[in-house]
């Protein structure tokens, strides 16, 4: 009787304590991006917050460390009620528990003047363990902008001209501007570049390019004093690019776009700085291009606006 006694609790204990398929885990809330977690990790997104101009791009970075040796997937996705912004991941999930991933989030020339909330969650499909996290993306809208008279003609420039410039000008009391114009390079591998003329501390034009046809064969965006781009965009001569360019005044930082022939817009580069020689510049006075070399090179610059 005893021995019989003791083998049901051994079998009642079995069935209701003893084993169990799934891992017992709890969501995290939907808290600040300083970090949330849950029995199998933990999830931080930094920056909390950033700002951008109406039309340009932030980057965070997702971290995810595992707790209580979970080895597991974590999937990721973020998303916002804005309509008008954009947010991918890369990559959308890490393995092994422990990792981090790129959130970019993209804004357009449409996105209101505003303070956004974007949503981003980690989960553990194979638990349906979820932890998330709030980020704010502070936009500048382009209220403050104001228009400017462009040239009618095309900017030419041939190898051996020199700098070629057209005159236009921002208001003095704008507080940015969006430029868009075309650029035709005559041949693959020119030295060629499009920037702005400036007035410097002591009231005199001066020129930065900002945008470089590089002799690689790409196209790279100025950031201080070097060149670089976020993507790798190749140029054939012949063929047209549709560029945007969303600048801050006083002239600190600035966002570039291409649009290759039939294609897609491409971010060059966001938030760059401008070069020593036109920080804090209030406005801009003219357009400039150029080509250095070969002899054969040429540059034409289309299609300019200014508003």
């Amino acid at each position: 009787m005893r021995s019989s006694a003791l083998f049901f609790l051994v079998l009642l204990f079995a069935m209701n304590g003893c084993v169990s398929p799934r891992r017992v885990v709890t969501s995290g809330g939907g808290g600040g991006g300083g970090g949330n977690s849950n029995s199998e990790f933990s999830l931080s997104v930094s920056p909390t917050s950033q700002s951008v101009t109406a039309g340009a791009q932030a980057n965070y970075t997702i971290n995810v460390q595992a707790q209580n040796g979970f080895t597991g997937t974590v999937s990721f996705n973020a998303f916002s009620s804005e309509g008008t912004i954009t947010a991918d991941v890369t990559p959308t999930s890490i393995n092994g528990g422990t990792g981090s991933a790129t959130l970019t989030v993209l804004t357009s020339s449409s996105t209101p003047a505003s303070n956004i909330t974007i949503t981003v969650k980690a989960v553990d499909p194979a638990n349906s363990t979820t932890s998330s996290a709030g980020i704010v993306l502070s936009v500048q809208g382009t209220a403050g902008t104001a228009s400017a008279g462009v040239p009618a003609a095309c900017l030419n420039a041939n190898a051996g001209s020199g700098l070629q410039r057209d005159s236009l000008q921002a208001p003095a009391d704008a507080h940015g501007f969006t430029a868009t114009f075309d650029a035709t390079p005559s041949i693959a591998g020119m030295d060629g570049g499009i920037g702005f003329f400036a007035p410097n501390a002591g009231n005199q034009p001066t020129f930065s390019e900002l945008i470089q046809f590089s002799p690689a064969g790409v196209i790279l965006a100025r950031d201080g004093e070097t060149f670089s781009a976020a993507t790798n965009v190749p140029y054939i001569a012949g063929e047209t690019y549709h560029f945007r360019l969303v600048e801050n005044l006083p002239a600190v930082t600035y966002s570039v776009f291409v649009t290759p022939p039939g294609g897609t817009e491409i971010l060059l580069g966001a938030n760059l700085e401008f070069p020593a020689a036109q920080q804090g510049a209030a406005t801009v006075s003219g357009l400039g291009a150029m080509a250095s070399r070969p002899d054969s090179a040429a540059l034409e610059v289309c299609n300019i606006t200014l508003h």
